[in-house]
C-alpha cells in the first residue's frame, strides 16, 4: 500500500524520467550482453573488451559537464528530450556500423545522449520532490534496473535464438525516440524554468568545485558507480566463460543482481526515510561487499544467481541515495551537485569495466571479483565519516 501511495505521488515528468532511464539502461546493457559476439565479430579480446564502455563514458562525462549549462539555458526537460533523440541517432549507427571504428564513433554519440539523461533526470526528480527525494530518487532509479533486466532477459533470449544484436539496436533507437517525445509533451510542467545566466551556473560549478567535503562524495560515487559497473558489465561474459552457458542462460542467471537491485531501490523507497540514509547506505554497502567476496566460491549456477542478488539489493540504493544525501550535506547549488557527482559514479563505472578486464586477463575472475569487495569496503569506511554533516537530524535507530 505505501508504495502505491508514492506511486500515486509521481508526477507526468516523474514518470517520463522512469521512460528515459529504461530508454538509458538499455542502451549501456546491450553491449555487455552482447560482447561475446561483439569481440568476435570485430576481433577483440577479453582485455580490450571494458574500450568500448570507456569510448561511451568519455563522452557521458563530457556531456555532464555540458548538462548543467544547457539545462539552465533551455530547461531540464526539454534537455532530455534532445538527449533521447541523440541517444536514438547514436544506437542507429552502432546498428549499422561496418567496423570497429564506427562502432567507436557510435558508442561517443551515445555517450553523449546517455550523459545529459545521466546529468538532469536525478536532479529533475529533486526539483519534483525536494522534502524527500530520496525516496522518489530510488524509486526512479529502480526503472534503471528494470531496463537493465529486461534487456538482459529479452536480448539474451532473442541472441540466443538467432536474432541480431543490430536489430536489437533499431529497436532500442526506437524506444528512445519514444522517449524524446514524452519528455516534450511534459517539459511545460518542469518547475524551476528559468532560464539562469551563463555567469552564474560557472560561478555554481567552481563553487561546487571548490568545497572540500564535495570531493569526499565524488569519490563514494567513484566507489559505488565501480561496483555497479564491473558487475553489470562483466556478469554475463562470467557466467558464460565459467559455466560455459549460453547469451540465453548467462542473462537469466544474471538476472537475479538486476532483481536484487530493482528491489533494493524501490524497498529503499518505500521503507527509508531521508533522515535513515546514512546507516541504511552503511549497511547495505557491506551486504554487497560481503556478497561479492562470494561470488568466486560458488560452485553451481543457481548458486552464484542467488549471490548475485543479494550482491545487487547491497548496491542498488548508493548511487541515487549518495546524491540525495549529498545534497543534504552540501551547502551548494544542488542540480550542480547531482550533476558533478555523477562525473564521479560514472568513470567509476567505466573505469571498473576496463579495470577489471586488465584483471580477469592477467590474474582470472576471482581476483577481479575479491578487487570489486575491497572497494565497496572502502566505500563503507568513507561513508562513516561523513556522520553528523547532513543538514537534517540523522535518525540511527531501526524501524
Amino acid at each position: 500500500m505505501r508504495l502505491l501511495g508514492y506511486l500515486n505521488g509521481m508526477r507526468p515528468l516523474d514518470w517520463s524520467n522512469a521512460l528515459g532511464f529504461g530508454v538509458y539502461a538499455c542502451s549501456a546493457t546491450i553491449t555487455p550482453i552482447a560482447l561475446l559476439v561483439l569481440l568476435k565479430e570485430f576481433a577483440f579480446d577479453l582485455g580490450s573488451a571494458g574500450i568500448l564502455e570507456l569510448s561511451r563514458s568519455l563522452l557521458i562525462v563530457f556531456a555532464l559537464l555540458l548538462s548543467g549549462f544547457i539545462a539552465g539555458r533551455f530547461g531540464k526537460a526539454r534537455s532530455l528530450a534532445f538527449s533521447c533523440a541523440v541517444l536514438s541517432c547514436g544506437l542507429l549507427l552502432y546498428a549499422f556500423a561496418p567496423h570497429i571504428g564506427v562502432v567507436f564513433l557510435a558508442l561517443a554519440i551515445v555517450g553523449f545522449g546517455g550523459g545529459i539523461i545521466e546529468g538532469l533526470i536525478n536532479p529533475l526528480v529533486q526539483d519534483q520532490h525536494p522534502d524527500d527525494s530520496a525516496r522518489y530518487l530510488n524509486v526512479v532509479n529502480g526503472f534503471w534496473s528494470v531496463g537493465v533486466l529486461l534487456t538482459m532477459l529479452l536480448g539474451g533470449k532473442a541472441l540466443t535464438y538467432g536474432l541480431s544484436w543490430r536489430l536489437l539496436l533499431v529497436f532500442l533507437a526506437i524506444f528512445s525516440l519514444v522517449a524524446a517525445v514524452v519528455y516534450w509533451l511534459f517539459a511545460h510542467q518542469e518547475r524551476n524554468r528559468e532560464p539562469q545566466p551563463f555567469a552564474s551556473l560557472a560561478r555554481q560549478f567552481t563553487s561546487v568545485c571548490r568545497d572540500r567535503l564535495f570531493w569526499v562524495f565524488w569519490l563514494l560515487m567513484f566507489l559505488a558507480g565501480g561496483a555497479e559497473g564491473a558487475l553489470t558489465f562483466w556478469g554475463v561474459s562470467y557466467l558464460q566463460l565459467e559455466f560455459q552457458v549460453s547469451e540465453q542462460i548467462g542473462a537469466l542467471a544474471i538476472a537475479g543482481l538486476f532483481v536484487g537491485m530493482v528491489m533494493g531501490r524501490f524497498l529503499f523507497g518505500i521503507l527509508i526515510s531521508q533522515q535513515r540514509l546514512l546507516l541504511a547506505m552503511a549497511l547495505s554497502s557491506t551486504l554487497g561487499a560481503a556478497m561479492v567476496s562470494l561470488i568466486p566460491y560458488a560452485s553451481a549456477l543457481w548458486t552464484v544467481s542467488i549471490i548475485f542478488a543479494f550482491a545487487g539489493l547491497g548496491i542498488a540504493c548508493l548511487w541515487p541515495s549518495l546524491q540525495s544525501y549529498a545534497a543534504d550535506c552540501l551547502e551548494q547549488d544542488e542540480t550542480m551537485v547531482f550533476i558533478l557527482l555523477s562525473c564521479g559514479g560514472i568513470p567509476g563505472y567505466a573505469l571498473s569495466a576496463w579495470g577489471m578486464g586488465q584483471i580477469v586477463k592477467y590474474s582470472g575472475f576471482d581476483a577481479a571479483f575479491q578487487a570489486v569487495a575491497v572497494g565497496l569496503s572502502l566505500l563503507v569506511l568513507l561513508l562513516w565519516t561523513t556522520k553528523g554533516l547532513s543538514k537534517r537530524k540523522q535518525d540511527l535507530a531501526p524501524g
